[in-house]
């Protein structure tokens, strides 16, 4: 048994903690006080003990893992310096998504070429910028991971100025500089891998992120409704791009997830759009359930400079399920908590991932007659990820809606095209070597 302690800003570590915990380990969990991080969020799951302060855990801790790269990442980092187990970003490290700038230069400096871009002090430059050029952009913030909502693909030069005057008027100002890069016309795809002590560790991850709110992506920009990924054997976009940065991430001090997104033009280039340098929310869900053995001893070895993943190269589709105002957060802990989640049994539960979940004794039906039992039920709008596997990208989807269809909660956000549009992209990937591991249908 391990001492396991979660830092988590997002409120998003009750999966990892409840895995950790049925595994034997001895689970702390600290989650930061925040409006929208009900601190009721895993009451009831058992062997989990949440913590008001992880400073006086960091030193008691084998493994320290942390759900994100910013509020504490100093604080961590400084721990680690007197030898606390800490396995994630460096301040250094995590920068490279922070700042998209400094992202970007150390691509370049490694041959990665990325698309033009030009920096702004202000949105209003931004805007004057697109008048003067009448070219089509992407807008990008260059501030924290919370401005990274406002990131938009505009459809034309009017509809960006158009974007970024309501952004202006609703006061929604990004807290740093911003960005346009010109637009790359491509196919969306990702690539991370995880690092240890002594470099990469396992095989590398392929992913389809699903970024808008609604099917057929329609919507505001979530961050992610559900991905399709899988660990592979081989992979092209991992050595012509992640891979070339393994000693680079190495100097800054950088531990953990990694990953990087593209969009793949009709030449087979890809296109860096993006960072991740830390866990990927919802992707680290289908990570966890594709480890075949314990759920955090790898991690502890990779601190120790051992490779013992045993990361199955399963085709996954995962979903986040969700409740209004999702994905705004700003209704009341009375409006989110307390909401029944039907359906969850002993069969289908090592396919749910809880985020926003506690359990409390409450009304369900038994046969005809109705019964009080503990039932998972909300602490928030991000309730949980729902994950399938199987040898194809159809066959692992129509695995996990069959389980979101098990379940029944009152007015339920699910996107229900997750992997759909694949069936298209990948034959255009696999002409031009790419997602080669990745197939529709058997």
């Amino acid at each position: 048994m391990s001492k396991i302690l979660i830092v988590d800003t997002d409120n998003v570590g009750l999966s990892f903690a409840w895995r950790c915990a049925q595994a034997g380990h001895e689970v702390r969990w600290f989650v930061k006080p925040k409006p929208c991080n009900n601190p009721d969020t895993g009451r009831g799951f058992k062997g989990i003990t949440k913590v008001e302060n992880w400073v006086s855990s960091a030193m008691w801790a084998d493994l320290i893992f942390a759900t994100s790269n910013d509020d504490y990442i100093e604080r961590l980092e400084f721990f680690k310096k007197k030898g606390a187990k800490y396995f994630g970003p460096s301040v250094k490290s995590a920068n490279l998504e922070i700042s998209r700038g400094d992202g970007m230069k150390a691509m370049e400096k490694v041959g990665i070429e990325c698309a033009p871009y030009k920096v702004f002090k202000t949105m209003k430059e931004a805007e004057n910028h697109v008048k003067k050029t009448e070219e089509r952009f992407v807008f990008k913030t260059l501030g924290d991971n919370e401005d990274k909502s406002l990131t938009y693909v505009s459809k034309s030069p009017a509809d960006l100025i158009g974007w970024m005057r309501r952004i202006q008027e609703q006061g929604k100002q990004p807290k740093g500089e911003v960005m346009l890069q010109t637009f790359i016309k491509g196919i969306e795809f990702g690539v991370s891998r995880w690092m240890g002590s002594k470099g990469f560790i396992g095989q590398y991850n392929e992913s389809f992120e699903h970024k808008k709110l609604m099917s057929g992506n329609h919507g505001p920009n979530t961050g992610e409704m559900g991905t399709v990924s899988g660990f592979v054997g081989e992979s092209k976009i991992g050595k012509e791009t992640l891979g070339k940065l393994e000693d680079a991430l190495m100097e800054l001090g950088h531990l953990g997830d990694t990953a990087l997104g593209f969009m793949v033009d009709d030449k087979g280039k890809p296109w860096p759009t993006e960072w991740t340098v830390r866990p990927g929310w919802p992707i680290f869900t289908q990570m966890l359930g594709a480890v075949k053995d314990d759920p955090a001893q790898w991690m502890i070895d990779a601190l120790d400079g051992k490779d013992s993943t045993s990361f199955s190269e399963d085709i996954s589709t995962c979903v986040v399920v969700a409740q209004p105002d999702f994905p705004y957060s700003a209704a009341t802990k009375k409006e989110l908590t307390g909401v029944p989640i039907y359906g969850v049994t002993k069969g289908n539960k090592k396919h749910l991932y809880p985020m926003a979940v506690k359990i409390d004794v409450m009304p369900d039906m038994e046969g005809e007659k109705i019964v009080e039992r503990p039932l998972w039920n909300t602490a928030g709008d991000y309730v949980m990820v729902v994950v399938g596997y199987g040898n194809s990208v159809k066959q692992s989807a129509e695995r996990v809606y069959k389980t979101v269809n098990q379940l029944s909660l009152s007015n339920m956000i699910v996107r229900d095209d997750i992997g759909e549009g694949l069936e298209k992209q990948l034959p255009e990937l696999h002409a031009l070597g790419y997602a080669k591991h990745f197939t529709y249908s058997t």
